[in-house]
């Protein structure tokens, strides 16, 4: 029982550090979304091949800014843009905005997004965004989603068509594709939320998105779909996980839906919470994911 105790311990803190959440009205029920905002010129895109878009989308975190994760430690925002990539990042707990590094910001003052606000409203709500913004202009385009935004990502190209649209490169980094056994444990942990529930495994959301898959991956038949899994295994990750792991997806629900290329990043960590080694929080901390970000980009596998 005190190994239960000091495991449930552990996950509390680590899941504190990621933010809990909590249970609130859903802003637009399932099979809704709002009006949405007043639509934005496009903005003017350089020709089209040389132009690529990389839009990135955040995870489950809607207590301590999660579009920091971005920003922080190695600044994957910076150096994308230091590439010479035009940037787009989302942000959808609250106000939903899509803020772009040529200096527009998209925002949709009809959306407020909880944890409880599903998935799939916030990716159909991305997917409003991006065509609103970004217009009809052919351009290539990076996805990535880190955690639970690589299932917004997924399940966003599932059922919203860009068809003028090179979609180069989705990434999927700690994204529980298979699920996340954590979520099971919400109760005790205090991950709350319609969202939580949806990130069980064998929910009927995962299962669709599994479903859709192959038909997404053959409309998109040019792109690279890529998989970058963390193996930090914390002390207690073995218990849950039985397997490798970042502390809070494990590896076989990293790859659950396949890959054309699959990384492992084993040791991730942020130096001042090293007692807990909460990997899942600590790709935008580690220069090796910033590095192979922008090597995948540059095409190099």
């Amino acid at each position: 029982m005190r190994g239960v105790a000091l495991l449930a311990t552990s996950l509390v803190v680590l899941l504190s550090l990621l933010g809990t959440g909590a249970a609130v009205s859903v802003a637009h029920p399932p099979g809704t979304s709002g009006a949405g905002p007043s639509p934005l010129p496009p903005i003017p895109l350089p020709a089209a091949g040389t132009t690529t878009w990389v839009v990135l989308v955040h995870g489950f975190d809607p207590e301590v800014d999660p579009v920091a994760f971005w920003y922080y430690g190695v600044d994957i925002y910076q150096q994308l843009v230091n590439s010479g990539y035009h940037v787009a990042v989302v942000s959808y707990y609250g106000t939903f905005t899509l803020a772009l590094s040529t200096g527009t910001v998209y925002t949709d003052t009809s959306f407020f997004g909880t944890t409880n606000t599903p998935i799939e409203i916030v990716a159909d709500e991305l997917a409003r965004s991006m065509k609103t913004v970004l217009g009809s202009q052919p351009y290539t385009l990076d996805l990535v989603g880190h955690s639970m935004g690589g299932l917004i990502v997924l399940y966003m190209l599932e059922h919203n068509r860009f068809p003028n649209v090179h979609l180069e490169n989705v990434v999927f980094i700690g994204s529980p594709l298979g699920g996340a056994p954590v979520s099971q444990l919400q109760a005790y942990i205090r991950l709350s939320g319609y969202q939580a529930s949806e990130m069980i495994s064998g929910s009927p959301f995962l299962s669709a998105l599994k479903y859709y898959f192959p038909p997404t991956k053959a409309f998109y038949s040019q792109t690279e779909w890529l998989v970058y899994a963390g193996d930090a295994d914390p002390s207690w990750g073995w218990a849950v996980f039985h397997g490798p792991n970042d502390g809070l997806v494990s590896v076989l629900s990293d790859t659950t839906l396949g890959y054309n290329h699959l990384y492992f990043f084993p040791d991730l960590h942020m130096p001042f919470l090293d007692v807990y080694d909460p990997g899942h929080v600590s790709y935008g901390e580690d220069e090796h994911v910033a590095l192979k970000l922008l090597a995948n980009f540059a095409g190099q596998y």
